[in-house]
Formats: C-alpha cells, structure tokens, sequence
C-alpha cells in the first residue's frame, strides 16, 4: 500500500512539475521563456537603462515611427507623436537629475504582430525648481505597446 502511495505522489510530482513551460527566473509574474519574451524583457531594460541615463537617442532608437503618445490626458496638447518624443525627453530630462527609474512586471502579452507590457514604476528624481531643487518620486502602473515592425519589437506607446 505504501509503495502504490509513493508510486502515486512520484507521478503526480513529474506531472506537476514536467508538463508546464520552463519559466523565466526572478520575475513577478509567470512568463514562459520563450525568445519572444526574452526580447521584451530586454527591452525593457533598454528603457529603463537609456531613462536614467537622460539617453534621448537611445529612447527614440526603441519607438516605431507610428509612435503616438496620449498623456493620460483628455487634453490633446500634451499629446505627442514619434517626431515630438525627441523634444518631449529632452525638455524632460533639462528639469530632472539623478534619475533612478524600478520596474516589475504586471503581465506581457503577445497577440502576433502586437505585444503589451504592463508594468508598476517607480521614478526617483531631482527636480530642478526656480525655488530650488526637490525630490520627486512617482509611483504608478503604465501599459507599453509594441509592434513588429521588420523583425524588430518597436514601441507604439508608453514610454
């Protein structure tokens, strides 16, 4: 009896443990680890690391030229599109210094020629004030689109 037991939780285990897709290590989320998102992931990274370094060329490098950014605004003035991202990082960064932008992972998706990647930040910067310097720290939930555009993963929006 005790045999057939083992022999029973043995299988449940290698059933368990065998037949779902290998995972990728050290994220909030499950996420398969495919190649697709591995290239998401990176992507990612590639904006966190070209936001904290003030790399407007870098942010622009990931953006598809369909790029179109609403602002979370009913206003349409603060809206801008792939030819306003240059300007719009670049009056961003001339107010911030020591910028340190975290990161985790809500969900990824990937529906054929599109992807979204919602995700949790928090930014930690100092702002450069007429009144003098001050700490600034946003913490909030944001949604990147992508499109494949020539074998290449591009931003549509959310950055």
């Amino acid at each position: 009896m005790n045999r057939i037991i083992w022999a029973l939780g043995a299988v449940f285990v290698l059933i368990s443990t065998g037949c779902g897709p290998k995972l990728i290590p050290g994220l909030q989320i499950e996420l398969a680890d495919t190649p697709e998102h591995r290239t998401l992931l990176k992507i990612m990274e590639s904006f966190r690391a070209a936001y904290e370094k003030k790399d407007v060329d870098g942010l622009v490098a990931l953006a598809s030229a369909r790029f179109y950014e609403k602002s979370g605004s009913s206003d349409t003035k603060d809206d801008y599109n792939y030819e306003g991202l240059r300007e719009h990082f670049t009056k961003h960064f001339k107010m911030i210094d020591k910028v340190v932008l975290e990161y985790s992972f809500k969900a990824v998706r990937i529906e054929g020629e599109t992807a979204t990647i919602d995700y949790h930040f928090k930014t930690r910067y100092l702002m450069k004030l007429p009144s003098g310097d001050k700490w600034q720290v946003t913490n909030d939930i944001n949604r990147m689109n992508l499109v494949r555009e020539n074998n290449e993963w591009k931003v549509l929006s959310g950055l």
